[in-house]
């Protein structure tokens, strides 16, 4: 049986023991131990990579998308001077870049390296923004093709942050014929000041095509407070494709009866050059444009129906004939099958239009007893028409023409065109081109990045 000072002396020595285990434990945790960070080099904790990823700051690569470059292209500023430019959207909806590595290079015509560049910029989060190299000078060579592309990228990181309540206001293009502008505003509607915002203007034609870039910048725009801003190029440059507000749907009426060949019969004038002058008109559509091809003489003949392929337009013009000398001319058959036409084919977006040429005054169809009927059928065909819709212009060829009976059927005496010879068509045609078209005004697109 162990004695009691026996026990004693165990429980002193047990205790001993166990005081110096627990020390040597905790100088060893202390000594050996480090707790999972985000800079440890060790996937641990929370992490869903090393050092990234659960609750680091830095975005694993495995969870990014690369940044999408849009487009790249180089502008002419000024001489021999060229500015290039990438447009490039980054579709991470929650994490930015601070420092991406990038690399534009400029072709010429043979595909030849003329020019490359490199560079660093800030990716912001879930935005579109613009990467401007400026200064490229090329006096023997000209940029053709401009290519860009990322070439490294730091850490991505989370970005949570709110965007601030921006306001951009800008007019339209300014001065386009000597040195371009464009004028607007930034409203600061947010609690908080921006120090620094980057401002970029693109200049876009009515088929996407960016025909100008600028940048500019605003320093200290405070909270609540607005700043003015300011694109300006030193030359004008080309604004590209222009639109017409609406897309045309046109009846081209032309008058084939046997008085279009009284100035000379082989070829037949004034009617070879109304053919030929009409063929230009229609060469002068947009692709979007459509247009219908009608004769008359004692009736209308529809030789094309609406189409927006301009050749079978102008083959149409091109195989029309005249009747004989005692062939009259039907103005009222004429609207009517071109208002059928315009109904059955026309469409809802578009603005339709009829253009009627004549050299005389309407003898068809005839009312025994009546005989200004011709005028009145005519006139009450067109009212209708005009009514429905459909803007009528009237071209009087000649001398014999009835300027007033023509003004009536356009319902305008402004969409009355008088030539008096043929030689006159072709200027009459522009203008009317330029009446049809209602141009629609460059597009402009400015946004902001904050670095």
């Amino acid at each position: 049986m162990v004695s009691w000072s026996t026990k004693r002396r165990f429980m002193y020595g047990g205790s001993a023991v166990l005081i110096l285990a627990i020390i040597s434990g905790i100088v060893f945790f202390r000594s050996f131990y480090h707790a999972p960070s985000c800079t440890d080099g060790v996937k641990n904790g929370s992490e869903t990579g090393v050092d990234c990823g659960g609750g680091c700051p830095n975005v694993c690569t495995t969870d990014t998308l690369n940044p999408i470059v849009l487009w790249a292209k180089s502008f002419n500023i000024s001489g021999d001077v060229y500015t290039a430019v990438a447009y490039v959207e980054n579709p991470n909806v929650n994490s930015r870049n601070d420092r991406a590595q990038y690399d534009f290079r400029m072709y010429d015509s043979s595909h030849t390296l003329i020019e490359s560049r490199t560079g660093e910029t800030y990716i912001p989060k879930n935005k579109k923004f613009a990467i401007f190299e400026t200064g490229f000078l090329f006096k023997n060579k000209k940029p053709r093709y401009t290519e860009f592309s990322f070439t490294s990228f730091s850490e991505w990181k989370k970005d949570t942050s709110v965007e601030p309540d921006l306001v951009i206001n800008y007019g339209s293009l300014l001065a386009t014929s000597t040195s371009p502008r464009i004028e607007g505003t930034v409203l600061n509607n947010s609690l908080q000041n921006i120090p620094y915002i980057e401002l970029v203007g693109f200049v876009i034609d009515s088929r996407d095509n960016v025909v100008a870039a600028s940048k500019t910048f605003l320093n200290n725009v405070n909270k609540l407070s607005t700043q003015s801003f300011t694109f300006t190029w030193p030359k004008s440059f080309d604004l590209g494709v222009e639109a017409c507000a609406s897309p045309l749907d046109v009846a081209l009426l032309l008058d084939t009866s046997g008085s279009m060949k009284s100035e000379k019969q082989d070829p037949p004038e004034p009617f070879s050059t109304v053919k030929s002058t009409a063929e230009e008109f229609i060469k002068s559509f947009s692709d979007n444009d459509q247009v219908s091809v009608i004769s008359f003489g004692n009736k209308a003949v529809e030789a094309n129906t609406l189409t927006s392929d301009k050749q079978i337009a102008i083959t149409s013009i091109e195989n029309l004939s005249l009747g004989t000398t005692s062939q009259q001319t039907n103005i009222t058959d004429a609207l009517g099958l071109a208002k059928d036409e315009l109904a059955k084919n026309g469409r809802k977006i578009s603005k339709k239009i009829i253009v009627l040429l004549t050299d005389g005054a309407p003898t068809e169809p005839q009312v025994k007893g009546e005989p200004d009927y011709p005028k009145i059928s005519a006139l009450a065909s067109a009212q209708d028409i005009v009514r429905s819709g459909t803007t009528i212009y009237t071209i009087g060829l000649g001398t014999a023409v009835n300027e007033g009976f023509l003004k009536d059927v356009s319902g305008d005496s402004n969409n009355y065109f008088f030539a008096p010879n043929k030689e006159t068509l072709s200027s009459i045609y522009s203008s009317l081109n330029a009446s049809l078209c209602e141009r629609v005004p460059n597009v402009i697109n400015v946004m902001y990045r904050i670095p």
